[in-house]
């Protein structure tokens, strides 16, 4: 690769010859910023500039100089903090350092400028390193990267960048070189759900109607929450549960301490109050709403909503329901919510444990893969199944789940399947229904359309392709355009057990609060069970 420096402009000619023009913004310079970069159609402008920096990151290596930028990783807003930007030299030329100032603009981007301090030019000798203080003050009114679920699909999910950049010169060329690092931009005091949010109620949370009293049924329950004090100082405030400031809210004193965390536990009322009590129901329940006020504040200094959702997921009686844990907390939360006896068991556990005292027991998403211990314990959950349990099993990748010798994996279900590396990425694709009388889609919930209405970001993944006729098929469904899928749930009767495997999302649609994802697994885990759900009532047939 060879450079060549032309005023202020770096071209990198490499790939045959190609030249890329990089624009830098550079204070006092007229036309910074203008260039290729510049000029690119829009579209093309994130992947050019990722291609220069990657040109001038190669330059800036191919000359020995590294660069670290070191600092807090959380900023509240208002706060100020000192970052230092250290350049290291471990070529053969003196790096001499600009005294010019440099700016970063972008999206989620926040530009640190250097070097101001400095009162010349400075000369970096090969084998040292300068370190350049920089101080940084957080707007008031910077865009929060807090709670990270909320920013999934935007780009402050890993927070907020930010980079500074020092014109060098190295034997008479010169380089830009530039440091950077993703910090969280937080409020004074921050409010975190530690229960589950939304948070998911069911029939089993009803309480018995009164007379006369209002259409909303449901019992008030606990949820933690945890406040962290992210200031220099200690805070005293309130934390208030309800809709509002001063009616109808609970309200709950708190002292932190400088840079400290705080649980709570608090309960809040099974359905929140709302302007006309008389039409509350579950069914359109408000948000659980936190807010944290300082003593002697008029204004909130942080607020969060938990939604709340109603799903009419009803169960067979006196389930004992055993599993196996993957990633996530999403199975047992969500067991929770259905109000069932649950239990997480070990590898150990199962080899050794009792397994005819569970009704059934679930093998949560990929856990063959996260615990490869179970694979060698699988036979002992075959042999429950057989015996008269039912065995579910979530969704694995297919190189995880075929029989292959190489890896050492036997066949895992107790009839042939086998997984393809289909999905269906469409969460709104249709559904249709091939067994819509099959027992399992009807006690002690009626399964139809509106269960998979308002999905999140999938339906399944790793399709199975192909599998013994023992298993029936249930559901179908397809991408636009695509061939269907029929393996989204499959289910086989083994011995005098059960056996159902199924490749759909649930864990997503469980953490995500879909009432149609409670109903179904109410399905799983009742299956083979009596017909008479939990609460003493008929199977919902709505």
């Amino acid at each position: 690769m060879r450079t060549e420096i032309v005023g202020r402009t770096e071209y990198a000619c490499a790939l045959g010859g190609g030249a890329v023009e990089r624009g830098v913004a550079v204070e006092g310079h007229p036309g910074g910023g203008a260039g290729a970069l510049g000029r690119a159609d829009p579209a093309d402008r994130s992947r050019l500039a990722l291609f220069v920096a990657r040109i001038r990151q190669a330059l800036v290596l191919s000359n020995g100089i590294t660069t670290k930028l070191v600092g807090p990783d959380v900023l509240s807003l208002g706060s100020s903090a000192s970052f230092s930007f250290i350049i290291s030299n471990a070529g053969n030329e003196a790096v001499q350092l600009q005294r010019r100032t440099l700016a970063l603009p972008g999206q989620n981007r926040i530009a640190l400028v250097c070097c101001p301090g400095l009162s010349s030019n400075l000369l970096i000798a090969p084998g040292k390193s300068a370190d350049m203080p920089i101080n940084y003050t957080v707007p008031a009114e910077a865009k929060l990267t807090v709670p990270h679920a909320s920013h999934l699909y935007d780009d402050r999910v890993f927070g907020t960048l930010l980079s500074t950049q020092a014109e060098t010169t190295i034997g008479g060329v010169e380089l830009f070189v530039e440091a950077s690092k993703r910090i969280d931009i937080v409020p004074a005091v921050e409010i975190q759900a530690s229960s589950p949010s939304p948070a998911v109620r069911t029939p089993s949370d009803r309480k018995t109607k009164l007379q006369g009293t209002m259409d909303c049924m449901l019992r008030d329950f606990d949820y933690k929450v945890r406040l962290t004090n992210h200031q220099s100082t200690s805070f005293s405030g309130q934390l208030i549960v309800g809709p509002g400031f001063y009616r109808k809210a609970a309200y709950h004193p708190f002292t932190i301490a400088v840079h400290d965390r705080m649980d709570l536990t608090v309960s809040v009322p099974g359905c929140p109050q709302q302007t006309d009590p008389k039409r509350a129901s579950q069914e359109k329940a408000a948000p659980i709403s936190f807010t944290v006020v300082g003593n002697g504040a008029k204004e909130p200094l942080a607020r969060l909503e938990v939604p709340i959702v109603f799903a009419d997921a009803r169960t067979a009686p006196n389930l004992r329901v055993g599993y196996v844990r993957g990633f996530d907390f999403s199975l047992p939360n969500a067991l929770n919510a259905l109000g069932v006896e649950s239990k997480e068991l070990t590898v150990e556990e199962v080899k050794t444990a009792d397994l005819q005292k569970y009704s059934s027991i679930i093998v949560d998403n990929r856990v063959y893969e996260s615990t490869p211990g179970l694979i060698a314990a699988n036979q002992k959950l075959l042999d429950y199944a057989n015996a008269g349990g039912t065995l579910i099993v979530f969704y694995h990748k297919s190189f995880e789940w075929n029989p292959d010798e190489r890896r050492q994996r036997p066949q895992l279900a107790p009839y042939k399947l086998i997984l393809g590396d289909e999905r269906i990425v469409d969460e709104n694709a249709p559904v249709t229904f091939l067994e819509p009388q099959h027992p399992l889609l009807n006690s002690p919930n009626k399964i139809g359309p509106e269960d998979f209405a308002n999905w999140i970001q999938e339906r399944g993944l790793y399709y199975p392709k192909e599998w013994d006729p023992q298993f029936h098929a249930l559901l179908q469904s397809n991408d636009p355009g695509e061939a269907p899928l029929k393996g989204g749930l499959l289910v086989a009767d083994y011995g005098r057990g059960r056996y159902i495997y199924t490749s759909m999302v649930w864990y997503r649609e469980l953490r995500a609060g879909v009432p149609g994802a409670y109903r179904v697994l109410a399905n799983m885990i009742s299956y083979g069970r009596a017909s008479v759900t939990k609460s003493g009532l008929p199977p919902d047939v709505r």
